[in-house]
């Protein structure tokens, strides 16, 4: 994807991590910097080695702990070390700032959980190392960071309104030419984190964005990473908002074909180490239940008694009319009553306390009746309250325009108390009808989320082979249908490589198809972690398997390819008693203004193969279009 360069101003204003983390960062991308020149100055900062080391220890999944600064770096790698560096220091430096309407407690807390979900949902399927997929969570919204460190007065404004998800992002585009989705792209893209873990995040929050092709890891890392926002939600939300978001939240785990046990645990899990890393990072966190508790809370069906009562919320100047209305609700209606002195204050209380009803006041200091219930109609909770207003005017004009802010009713003033009880009544079948719609909309969405869980297992069914968990023929046929457009569209690098086991049929002769299912699986395996994230691995038949790789020049290819090779030839298959030894032999080709069309490159890459089997086979060979230059790598 075609990366356009950040402003300068901008680029000056945005978070930008320490001096120490910016030189152990700028160390490990130094060619001629040696492990030891980035461990020493990991030690001058004590918080960064404790980070590390529980980093690597984690990753050691139950193996040799890491004891020392020298042994994290090594274990983790210099890439991995760099990113996480970056990672601590910007969670450091910016724990707060100017943004009055930026919660940047909430914030971090929110994306350590959406690190540790992505890290569990993606090694799950392997999209990834877990440190990195650690880092791509936690950054992946590092643009409403940006925004409010860059823009805290403008950014302030927006999120006061209230608007969130894709009426947030057409504000942010609307004021500032540049929503929070794209800067985080290109903040990531500007710190040197691969396009395989940056391009994600502009299609994560709205899936029916994304343009990867069905079953990629692209598209398996968009779906993950949704998920993990579900997860992150889920985990902050309110007891009975986590009861309301299970049938969202199974919709998406659904996508990603899992089942509800399989979500409920990995929910634990976060959580549990959500908890122990919000103390290494000072980061705020609560103690939510434990799955299965919330799911049970939400098989029970609500208690109906006082069914009839109602939170209201009154914002009234007038303390004598307030303590009157605030008497006979509490005394005479026996509903729970809130109370506020103007439209701003009923706001903010309105967040917490979640009225069924606003009672409210026309004219008021700060803000007004009419101000507020524009502002409440802009968000989706506030869409579902019920507003009366209180006013000395009955104008037609004036009760257009109260209507045309949003409200639901109105009483004139003085108030008179069997009106309004009536008034209330009304209300109240009002709630209980959106109540019983929600109700009856959650249900039905079970039904299509088991019913997308299904349809889920069935697509992936469809593409996956089903021995070695490869994507198949159909799939792998799909990805280099999106890779050959890119690279005939955009002058973007792609070379294929067609791979066959040598000599297979001996395998499966000598000591039969279980064998053989064996030696195909532990190949696959290898080729699947050898592979990059971008790369598309699949059983392209038979003993046959094709590397799709985007982005890849031929002379990086073959080295691949080389090494491919030789680590199949040195793998010990045990099966049973006995011990196989496989070879396979390699056919590269690359696309090029020559080949014309996908067909053609497919078939330069069998050509390769035939080369390399003609050869004497365990060897790589490339497809040139002069014969006399087509090349086999022993």
């Amino acid at each position: 994807m075609q990366v356009e360069p950040l402003n300068p101003e901008l680029q000056r204003r945005l978070p930008s991590p320490s001096n120490v983390a910016l030189a152990i960062m700028d160390a490990c991308q130094r060619e001629s910097a040696s492990v030891q020149d980035v461990v020493s100055k990991v030690q001058a900062d004590p918080a960064l080695v404790g980070r590390l080391l529980a980093q690597a220890n984690a990753a050691a999944m139950g193996g040799r702990s890491v004891a020392s600064a020298g042994e994290a770096v090594r274990r983790l790698g210099l890439a991995t070390v760099r990113r996480l560096t970056l990672t601590f220091s910007l969670l450091d430096e910016y724990g707060r700032g100017r943004c009055t309407h930026f919660d940047y407690a909430a914030f971090w807390s929110h994306s350590l959980l959406m690190g540790l979900a992505l890290s569990d949902i993606g090694g799950q399927q392997r999209l990834g190392s877990p440190e990195d997929l650690f880092t791509c969570g936690l950054l992946a919204r590092i643009g409403s960071l940006g925004l409010a460190t860059a823009y805290p007065d403008v950014y302030g404004k927006l999120l006061s309104s209230g608007a969130q998800g894709a009426e947030l992002a057409r504000l942010e585009q609307q004021d500032l030419q540049l929503d929070h989705k794209r800067l985080s792209y290109l903040m990531l893209q500007q710190w040197g984190f691969p396009d395989a873990l940056t391009e994600p995040v502009l299609f994560f929050e709205n899936l029916s964005s994304t343009s990867y092709a069905v079953g990629t890891r692209g598209w398996s890392l968009v779906h993950a990473l949704h998920l993990a926002l579900q997860v992150a939600d889920f985990i902050v939300a309110s007891p009975k908002n986590q009861v309301t978001r299970l049938t969202e939240f199974a919709v998406a785990a659904g996508k990603v074909g899992w089942e509800s046990d399989a979500l409920g645990q990995c929910v634990d899990r976060v959580a549990a180490q959500w908890r122990v890393w919000g103390e290494r990072l000072n980061v705020p966190t609560t103690t939510p239940p434990d799955f299965a508790s919330i799911a049970s809370a939400a098989a029970k069906p609500e208690r109906d008694e006082d069914a009839h009562l109602l939170r209201v919320l009154i914002a009234e100047d007038d303390p004598i009319i307030l303590g009157m209305l605030q008497a006979w609700l509490l005394e005479n209606e026996g509903h729970t009553v809130m109370t506020a002195g103007n439209g701003r204050d009923a706001l903010v209380r309105a967040l917490d306390f979640k009225p069924h009803v606003m009672l409210t006041d026309w004219r008021m200091p700060v803000m007004d009746g009419i101000a507020m219930c524009k502002v409440l109609r802009k968000s989706e909770w506030g869409q579902k309250i019920y507003v009366l207003m209180l006013t000395s005017a009955d104008q037609e004009d004036d009760l257009v325009t109260a209507f045309e802010a949003g409200v639901d009713d109105y009483l004139t003033k003085p108030v008179n108390l069997r009106a309004l009880s009536a008034r209330l009544k009304a209300a109240w079948r009002y709630v209980r009808l959106r109540e019983t719609w929600e109700t009856d909309h959650a249900r039905i969405t079970g039904m299509l989320a088991e019913l997308a869980q299904s349809n889920r297992r069935l697509q992936l069914a469809a593409l996956t082979d089903p021995l070695t968990q490869l994507a198949n023929r159909r799939a792998g046929m799909n990805a280099l249908t999106q890779a050959w457009s890119s690279a005939v569209r955009h002058g973007h690098l792609l070379t294929v490589i067609s791979i066959d086991i040598d000599h297979f049929k001996s395998v499966n002769d000598a000591a039969g198809h279980a064998a053989g299912d064996k030696v195909l699986q532990e190949v696959a395996l290898c080729l699947r972690d050898a592979s990059r994230q971008e790369d598309t691995v699949c059983r392209w038949g038979g003993e046959e398997f094709l590397l799709v790789s985007p982005n890849m020049s031929l002379e990086d290819a073959i080295r691949v390819a080389e090494r491919l090779r030789s680590t199949i030839d040195a793998m010990q298959i045990q099966f049973g008693n006995q011990v196989f030894h496989v070879t396979a032999s390699f056919g590269l080709a690359a696309c090029d203004t020559s080949v014309g069309n996908l067909d053609n490159l497919l078939a330069n890459a069998d050509q390769a193969l035939y080369l390399s089997k003609s050869a004497g086979r365990n060897c790589v060979s490339v497809f040139s279009n002069v014969p006399t230059d087509r090349i086999a790598i022993a």
